[in-house]
């Protein structure tokens, strides 16, 4: 893996906008985390995680609302953005606790960046939300300050009353994966096939924008690719429901909240309210709360509800969406 500027190396945020570096992870595999610039060595550090088969730079809008308050850390997990995508044994490389691991080695790294002074806060959408409570739970590591968590995907336990629902939906998301289409002549045709998946018409403008800069790399032989396959994104998706992250939730003894969607936005049974709600009770300082108007891709959907939320959690300043 080399540095930012190099050949090679294409960094999910522009290098203008944030310094990319290297990470060595677990298995000898590769991520690379970001610093977003200008932000003042004073202020409180926030990490962000992503969801599957995005990565750091699809949250660009997101991340720009928050380097208001904080020193922005981001990264590129395993398999997604400039990070290494390991295919030697899927099923192995793609655990929930690999994400864990990974996130140890990030969490350390930022905490290099800023020294010993300043809070460090965690915040995540989805999947980078399971790495943290496999991080607490499972690893019984705890380097941040506070837990803003939005929806992750931490699938209930067998004999839990949202087993079967939660199971149902978690079925099509590999199906889905495997199937979608993996090159296109341009971004424009990304952003064709984008509006004709229900989620993502939901998004942003400018996080749209953002995901149609970031999810792609150019291709041998030209066009662009996806940037998360979509063999490693399924691979994600069938690791998720038996991941252990609803158990490890229980050993988090961090100040959590959590984000969940609003059934209230959707014509139809979600899985999720009522397992996260049961997520936060198990913790020691655990939360759950409603994104009004949002369904889990709620980053994508509403980025300032999103970034006053974090802002309010991790320092107490209520801070109105603009």
């Amino acid at each position: 893996m080399q540095v930012t500027g190099t050949t090679g190396f294409r960094p999910s945020l522009p290098p203008e906008f944030a310094e990319a570096r290297p990470i060595a992870a677990a298995g000898g595999v590769t991520v690379v985390g970001y610093r977003l610039r200008g932000a003042s060595p004073a202020a409180p550090a926030l990490l962000w995680g992503h969801a599957n088969g995005f990565s750091a730079g699809c949250y660009r809008p997101l991340l720009d609302r928050l380097s208001q308050h904080f020193q922005v850390f981001a990264f590129d997990a395993r398999g997604h953005g400039a990070a290494d995508k390991p295919r030697g044994d899927l099923a192995a490389d793609y655990t929930m606790r690999r994400f864990a691991e990974d996130l140890a080695s990030v969490a350390d790294w930022a905490r290099q960046c800023i020294g010993p002074a300043p809070a460090l806060h965690y915040a995540s959408h989805s999947l980078g939300g399971n790495a943290v409570l496999m991080l607490e739970g499972e690893l019984g590591l705890s380097p941040f300050a506070s837990l803003t968590l939005f929806e992750p995907p931490a699938y209930p336990p067998p004999g839990h009353e949202e087993r079967e629902a939660g199971l149902t939906v978690a079925a099509a998301f590999p199906r889905w994966a495997d199937r979608r289409r993996q090159r296109f002549p341009d971004r424009e045709a990304l952003r064709a096939e984008a509006e004709g998946i229900v989620t993502y018409r939901r998004f942003a403008p400018e996080m749209m924008a953002a995901y149609l800069e970031a999810a792609l790399e150019p291709a041998e032989g030209g066009g662009f690719v996806l940037r998360c396959p979509g063999d490693i994104e399924a691979a994600v998706y069938r690791n998720c429901p038996n991941g252990g992250a609803f158990q490890a939730a229980a050993g988090v003894a961090t100040r959590t909240r959590i984000y969940v969607s609003d059934p209230a936005a959707v014509d139809g049974h979600l899985w999720t309210p009522v397992t996260m709600r049961d997520i936060a009770a198990s913790m020691a300082h655990g939360e759950c709360r409603t994104m009004p108007g949002c369904l889990h891709l709620m980053a994508q959907e509403d980025p300032a509800a999103c970034a006053a939320a974090i802002v309010d959690h991790a320092l107490d300043i209520p801070a109105a969406a603009d």
